[in-house]
Parts: structure tokens; C-alpha cells; sequence
């Protein structure tokens, strides 16, 4: 066994020197008296401060898999301000690799981007990891577990070494957040841990530590005052609409034991704009790190994992250049970089020579460059996403009769439907419009055939693939049709011939799609309970729309959220970032308008 990792900040080692495996049965899984709890309970959450390496989570998953029934699941959610790398990791923990059996590889390949935020992973069909890379005193405030916390892993550095982290907030928010008789257990027995614990409504109590520690903590909450109503799941799911957004939703809701139908109008998936042969992905960029860009942050890392685990989606990772080619452009990508706190493994701004050498051509240009960014064929993903869901073609639908579509009866609908949503009498209020786009596939040249990054600035250009290049798109607020125009193809190439007309000199445009992309008045997609336009909410009708020129990423995000609320699992985003999403908030925006003038 080699010597436990050290963390030179803190000053710390990660796990006992002794044996940090068999410290975490006794301190985490014994404390709490696992796997006992768990023994009877559809769903088990347990909430822990401090990922670190992953050990305790490993050593969880194993135990559930050896203990719990078939039918229980279990919610894992964990804290870490300071994620580690995969090959830290995996150093540290290869010692127990093969009494893990395969989990730590499984976990390794899941792992998030080390980007901040909410990055919820589906291990398997029954273990489901939410990793939240903040300081827990921020982070735990915004989190939301309908269900309750069954148990906390009151880990992290001790407190002497890490006082920033055992604060009140803790306690209070492990109080929030708890179920009836949720259990604790810690590493340390601290004085003001202990107080903190009690005066946040736990009962405290010191027993038996772990190797050369004589004593550990453990804890139970003991308010009834607040009691979660659990309703029953959902099992059958309609969605309206067989584009990007649909898709998504039947795939994650499928993901989770619900069988979905997909009523698609047209006779083939994805036929609006998510039938595009090439599309990039990227976050959309916003100069501060707000509930909205965490939105475009968690949806960016989800979807890469995602396309990592499907096949045959056209996915290839060749990273992206956001060029900087204006003062504005400049300040802007240099603000992202200074304030979304992202990992220089997954963001980095670039000199001119530094983007010349990643493009393989000469740029010209300063960028900032996403590795993990690249493309990705929306016809052939709404496919993959939609493989094991019941997909009726021909199928319109045009009122929502109660949950009841073709005679048949669903216990919830989602409407994502884009601009059609309007159709739909109950929200035809809704604030959404459509913006028209063109997307020209063009041959590659002799120089265009060395690109080795997508490059963006105002127009794109793909990496070449099969000989191919898409350039675009038109932004066009004023037309609705979805005509191929010669016009929007030579907009397109004159754009790409402002930045390299040694490309567009020499290309030839093989073809071209356009679509309506639909977009919410305030630029931001509209995900939850749907609602009049009073703001009353609408039983068992939910929205999945607006997802504007980012519905790559952010409709599986929207998937996810939908997911968690119909499920009543802990949220995959935060409390601030739903409140942003749901569609009530512009009816609220009007009641505030009236009060306040």
C-alpha cells in the first residue's frame, strides 16, 4: 500500500496511513450503521462533505450492491471545493482496485470536468452520484433533496486544519436537508463540532474510533416537525415533440424505469433544427459566473459524458477556438476565464501562435480554447436518445385532455414542442419566438483540410470530417420559412471569408439546412411545471423549451431536471439555477411589476 495522498493546502492526508479503506467502513458505513438503514427504503440518500478520492463512495456502492435489494436505489451526493484529477485518483486508490472489482475504473471514466457546479453521474440504473464542485457553505444552501438526506458522511480535513469549512451554515443546512432520525458520523470529535451539531437539532454522541483515534462521532436528527410526503412515481411519460429536447427527456427518463412514448407530428425524429448533419457544442458564454452560466456549465460536462457512453452520435472531441477578434470579444473571453473557475485542463486563453499550433493552421487570432468541446450529429443523437422509448410517428397532438393522448392515459406530459408550444391553449402565453438558421456543408480545401478545432467567431467552422465542413449559421429573427436560400449560403462563406478567405476562396457548397430555433423573451430555456399565465400551476404537465442556439447541451440538462422533479430525486441543478428555468418566473416578473411599479 503506498503512503496516503497529501494535500499541501490544508496540510492533510486524505485517508488514515493505517488502512483507509477499512477507516471508512468503520467511520462512514459502521457509524451509520450501514447497510442496516438502508433495509426497507425504495431510495437512500446519504450526503457527505469532502469527495477527496472517492473512497468513501466506492466503498458505499460496493456495500449497496452486496446488501440492498434489486428495487432500492441510492442517491450519493458529495461536496468537494478541490476536486482531485482522475490519475490523483486513481494513484491513490489502485491499492484497492481490484478488492473495488471494477468500480474504480467505472468511476474514473464517469468523472465530471473540473468545472464548478452540479454535475449529477448515473453510475448504473441503481446508483446515481451527484458531485458538487463548491465550498460546501454555498453549495448546500442551493441544494434541494425532496426526499430528505438519510445520512451524513461528515468528512473533509479536520477541523483544525480546515476551519472555513465547519461552520454553522453546515450544521444548519445538514438540518434543512435531513429526513426524520437521518444519521451522522465523523472522523472528529472537535468541541465546536459537536455544539454546532446539537444546536442544529442533532442528538451528539462520541464512540469508538477508528486505528490510533480513540474516539469518532455520531449523531441522529431528531425533528419531526417537517415530514416529506412521498408520492408515488410516475410510471408512464408522454412527451410531445421528437427533436432534441423530446429525445433527451425520453432517453434520461428511460434511464430511470419510466416508459415513455414520443408523439412526433412528422414521420421521422428530429425533424426541425435538430436534424442537422454537424452541430457544435459549447457553453454560452457570460462574462460572470451566475445561476445561468452554472446552468450552461453543468449541461456542457453532462453532455460529454453522455456521448461518451452512447454510440454511433457522430461524436468527436476535437476541442474549440473562440477566437478573439474584437476589444469587446477579448474582454468578454477574458472575463469567463477569470470568473467561471474552470480547470486549465478544460479552459485555457491562448496567445496567436499558442491557437495557431492547436488549429494546425495559421489563426491570426488570440482564443480561448475548450479541449473537451467538439461536434456531434443531432439527427443520429435524437436517434440514440430515443432507442428505448414507444415512438409514434404521424402522431399530432393538439390539446393535452387531462393526461389522456389517443385515448391513452399518462401520468405526466412534457411538452417540447419548441415555438409549437403556443399551440397548446393553456400556454400559448408563453414568451417565446423563433429565430431562423442556416448551416452550410461545404468541401474542405487543400489548407481547411489541416484544421484540427472547430473555430468560432460569430460564424463557425467544423473540423473537417469525411472531406466536409459546416459553416454558420445565419441569425435571422425576422423570416419563419425553412427554404434553403443561395443568399444565406454566401452570407455564410462571406462571414468565414472575413476571418480566412484562404478557406472560402476554394470551397464549394454541397448543400444546406435551415431550421427555427426557439427562444424564450429573456434568452433562457424554460424547464418545469408548466403554468397559466397567471402563474397557477398546471397538474402533471411539464415544459422542456426555449432552448435557443445551445439546445445541444442544454436540452439534456433540461432532461435530467424534469427527471429529478417528476422522481422527486435530489435536483442535478441548483435551487437558483430551477428558479431562473421554471416558466413561472415571468408571471412572477409581472406580479412584481404591478407591486412595485
Amino acid at each position: 500500500m503506498r503512503e496516503p495522498l497529501y494535500n499541501q493546502r490544508f496540510g492533510d492526508i486524505y485517508f488514515s496511513p493505517d488502512d483507509g479503506l477499512a477507516e471508512t467502513r468503520h467511520v462512514f458505513l459502521e457509524g451509520n450503521s450501514l447497510p442496516q438503514r438502508w433495509k426497507g427504503k425504495a431510495c437512500f440518500t446519504i450526503a457527505e462533505t469532502g469527495f477527496g478520492t472517492g473512497l468513501n463512495f466506492l466503498a458505499v456502492w460496493k456495500l449497496f450492491e452486496e446488501t440492498a435489494a434489486p428495487d432500492q436505489t441510492l442517491d450519493f451526493i458529495s461536496c468537494e471545493m478541490y476536486p482531485l484529477g482522475t490519475s490523483e485518483i486513481k494513484e491513490a486508490l489502485e491499492g484497492w482496485e481490484k478488492e473495488l472489482g471494477g468500480r474504480l475504473a467505472r468511476l474514473l471514466a464517469l468523472y465530471p470536468l473540473r468545472v464548478p457546479g452540479f454535475h449529477k453521474v448515473r453510475i448504473n440504473h441503481r446508483i446515481t452520484l451527484t458531485l458538487i464542485f463548491d465550498d460546501v457553505n454555498e453549495a448546500l444552501p442551493r441544494l434541494a433533496v425532496p426526499r430528505g438526506v438519510d445520512c451524513w458522511f461528515l468528512d473533509g480535513f479536520a477541523p483544525s486544519k480546515n476551519p472555513q469549512m465547519w461552520t454553522e451554515t453546515l450544521y444548519a443546512q445538514m438540518a434543512r436537508l435531513s429526513a426524520p432520525e437521518a444519521s451522522v458520523s465523523s472522523f472528529t470529535v472537535a468541541g465546536h463540532v459537536r455544539r454546532g451539531l446539537a444546536d442544529a437539532g442533532f442528538s451528539v454522541m462520541k464512540i469508538k474510533g477508528f486505528g490510533r483515534k480513540n474516539e469518532m462521532l455520531s449523531a441522529r436528527y431528531g425533528s419531526n416537525i417537517v415530514q416529506n410526503i412521498i408520492k408515488n412515481d410516475p410510471k408512464r411519460i408522454a412527451v410531445i415533440g421528437g427533436g432534441m429536447a423530446g429525445t433527451a427527456c425520453a432517453y434520461v427518463l428511460g434511464q430511470h424505469g419510466m416508459k415513455v412514448t414520443i408523439f412526433e407530428k412528422e414521420s421521422h425524429l428530429a425533424a426541425g433544427a435538430s436534424g442537422n448533419e454537424t452541430g457544435l457544442f459549447n457553453p454560452r458564454f457570460s462574462a460572470y459566473r451566475t445561476p445561468e452560466s452554472d446552468f450552461y456549465t453543468a449541461a456542457y460536462a453532462q453532455l460529454i459524458r453522455t456521448l461518451k457512453e452512447l454510440g454511433n452520435t457522430g461524436f468527436r472531441q476535437c476541442g474549440t477556438l473562440h477566437l478573439v477578434s474584437s476589444t469587446e470579444k477579448e474582454k468578454q473571453l477574458r472575463d469567463v476565464e477569470k470568473h467561471w473557475g474552470w480547470h486549465a485542463d478544460h479552459m485555457q486563453y491562448f496567445s496567436a501562435a499558442q491557437a495557431s499550433a492547436q488549429a494546425g493552421i495559421p489563426v491570426g487570432y488570440e482564443a480561448l480554447f475548450l479541449p473537451d468541446s467538439g461536434c456531434v450529429c443531432p439527427y443520429d443523437l435524437c436517434h440514440a436518445y430515443a432507442a428505448g422509448a414507444d415512438v409514434r410517428l404521424n402522431s399530432p397532438v393538439e390539446t393535452l385532455g387531462e393526461g389522456r393522448i389517443y385515448g391513452e392515459k399518462f401520468d405526466a406530459v412534457i411538452l417540447a414542442t419548441a415555438a409549437a408550444v403556443k399551440n397548446f391553449g393553456e400556454v400559448a402565453w408563453l414568451p417565446v419566438s423563433t429565430v431562423r438558421g442556416q448551416v452550410s456543408c461545404v468541401t474542405e480545401t487543400v489548407l481547411s483540410a489541416q484544421l484540427q478545432s472547430n473555430i468560432c467567431s460569430g460564424v463557425f467552422i467544423s473540423a473537417p470530417y469525411n472531406g466536409k465542413h459546416s459553416v454558420g449559421a445565419t441569425f435571422q429573427k425576422w423570416l419563419a420559412d425553412i427554404d434553403v436560400k443561395e443568399e444565406d449560403h454566401r452570407e455564410n462563406m462571406n462571414n468565414l471569408a472575413g476571418l480566412f478567405p484562404e478557406f472560402a476562396a476554394g470551397m464549394e457548397v454541397l448543400e444546406g439546412k435551415a431550421g427555427l430555433r426557439a427562444a424564450s423573451r429573456d434568452h433562457f430555456p424554460m424547464v418545469g411545471q408548466a403554468c397559466l399565465e397567471n402563474g397557477t400551476l398546471i397538474p402533471d404537465v411539464y415544459l422542456s423549451v426555449a432552448y435557443g442556439s445551445h439546445g445541444i447541451i442544454s436540452s439534456l440538462a433540461g432532461a435530467h431536471l424534469l427527471t429529478d422533479l417528476l422522481l422527486d430525486r435530489p435536483s442535478s441543478l441548483s435551487m437558483t439555477t430551477r428558479e431562473k428555468l421554471s416558466p413561472v418566473r415571468f408571471p412572477e416578473r409581472e406580479r412584481r411589476k404591478i407591486q412595485y411599479g
